[in-house]
């Protein structure tokens, strides 16, 4: 999760200057550049969509090969078409660009991988910040009617609070939470965004900012047609509350915590709960079974 550095940094700036910035301006953030695999795969009668997975922001994309290795093995076992697409890229970090400008970004690879092999639809396995930017597409950008399945991994959504990422940072027990601050005083994420442009992507998660509001608040997040299943940890300490942040609440929806699936097994958390053979297994099985 992102959306919480601005109570540390922000928010006694937000009010001083409240009378500089014009009212009503959206955060504003560049589009961030892409890393496309090559489509060198194609599907077949078993497994006619290709599996498009959206990392999520955590680490680097220079690590994504390592993150992703266990997953992408599992779904290639499995006689899957495997593309791990990295998208809104600023300074190696994933996401890290404009939500809306990042999901076009998805969309236009869906576009090439269906138009390249042939598939009418792909599944989306995204993690965490991947699924925020899987929601607008399949939402907003009307993307749904080219998706067979969305899988979500330890994923953020509408009931996130942003106190783990405070947490991360070493600022607990604080009294209010980030989202709490934002639904109080919502004039303060267009000033947060003009004062630190690095932010601009993070407020774009927030409640209130158009992004949010499109894929949380205006009609159902699940879309018509697509296979929602979502895996979240109960030991996530970033996505908080763990469960309510990641969980669509919606029917046909299948949410599940790791612990209860798999009792006993190695710990997990919000990252490296993509990394683990029993989480892939889980997506094989919501893919195929």
């Amino acid at each position: 999760m992102k959306f919480a550095r601005f109570v540390v940094t922000g928010m006694l700036a937000g009010l001083l200057v409240l009378a500089a910035a014009p009212a009503g301006a959206a955060p504003v953030a560049p589009a961030g550049t892409t890393i496309e695999p090559p489509i060198g795969c194609l599907p077949t009668a078993a497994r006619p969509d290709p599996v498009v997975v959206l990392p999520g922001a955590d680490g680097t994309t220079a690590q994504t090969a390592e993150q992703w290795a266990v997953m992408t093995q599992h779904l290639r076992g499995a006689g899957a078409c495997v593309l791990v697409f990295q998208g809104g890229i600023i300074d190696g970090k994933r996401w890290a660009g404009d939500i809306p400008a990042a999901a076009v970004q998805v969309a236009q690879f869906v576009d090439r991988v269906e138009a390249t092999t042939g598939a009418r639809k792909v599944d989306i396995v995204a993690h965490s910040a991947g699924s925020i930017v899987a929601n607008y597409y399949l939402k907003v950008l009307h993307g749904a009617p080219n998706v067979e399945h969305a899988v979500f991994i330890a994923s953020e959504g509408g009931g996130c609070d942003g106190a783990g990422s405070l947490a991360a940072l070493g600022i607990k027990n604080l009294p209010i939470t980030p989202v709490q601050v934002l639904r109080t005083l919502p004039f303060m994420a267009p000033i947060l965004a003009q004062l630190l442009p690095d932010l601009a992507t993070t407020l774009q998660m927030a409640p209130g900012s158009a992004v949010y509001e499109s894929v949380f608040v205006d009609g159902p997040v699940t879309q018509p047609g697509v296979r929602y299943a979502v895996l979240a940890s109960k030991a996530d300490t970033l996505a908080t509350p763990a469960g309510t942040c990641s969980f669509i609440t919606e029917p046909g929806v299948t949410n599940v915590f790791y612990e209860d699936l798999f009792p006993g097994r190695p710990p997990v958390d919000h990252s490296t709960i993509r990394s683990s053979p029993d989480t892939a297994n889980w997506v094989v099985d919501q893919l195929y079974s």
